[in-house]
């Protein structure tokens, strides 16, 4: 009780003294042995230890936390970049959202553009699975050809025929892989946008019949 009424009485003294530094702020804070300390000015005493921050009117304007310790610096270093990462990502967020509800008017525009954006892709893998089909045949009678050659001897120029429509045929089929795998990620981006579409439209919806 009476380490609470000495600690008010210096409180007190500190807002007696208001008139005489009220062009200035005072600082208040606690020694490491617990004795109140106020000054005009930042407390070297107190330079590890919270400090309050009176105003003009007496009333606490700020508090100055002790130095963040290394962890806490680092710490607080990865909170910032997070923050302003979040930040970021919600900007352009919002930035995508004005493209697509600037862009399609409704569903149907959505589903248009995918068909635009699939149709030269699925062109070339038909003609791709075309020429694998072209290049097998012609393997097939190449093959025929050399199978047919007495002692078992192959021209030079037959063999490279035959090595050379067999890497065609594992190029095509390659590509066909590729392009296919453009298809679902085509796919995918056109899904995403009917999905944010319905969610942007029923968000205007229900503003609108708010």
């Amino acid at each position: 009780m009476k380490k609470n009424s000495k600690s008010l009485l210096a409180v007190m003294g500190v807002l007696l003294c208001l008139p005489l530094l009220a062009h200035a702020e005072i600082y208040i804070c606690k020694d490491a042995s617990g004795k109140t300390l106020t000054s005009d000015r930042p407390i070297v005493e107190c330079q590890d230890r919270k400090i309050r921050v009176l105003g003009k009117n007496g009333m606490t304007q700020r508090e100055i936390g002790p130095p963040l310790t290394e962890e806490q610096k680092h710490q607080k270093q990865a909170d910032d970049e997070k923050r302003k990462a979040a930040v970021a990502a919600a900007d352009e967020q919002r930035r995508q959202d004005r493209a697509l509800m600037a862009r399609y008017g409704k569903e149907a525009d959505i589903e248009v553009a995918r068909q635009r954006a699939l149709e030269p892709v699925g062109e070339q893998i038909r003609r791709e699975q075309a020429s694998v089909l072209m290049s097998e045949k012609k393997l097939g009678l190449a093959r025929a050809e050399a199978a047919a050659q007495s002692k078992g001897k192959v021209p030079l120029n037959l063999q490279r025929k035959i090595d050379d429509l067999g890497q065609e045929i594992v190029d095509s089929k390659k590509l066909i892989v590729e392009r296919q795998q453009e298809v679902v990620q085509i796919n995918s981006k056109f899904d995403q946008s009917v999905k944010r579409f319905r969610e942007l439209s029923g968000a205007a919806t229900q503003t609108v019949a708010r």
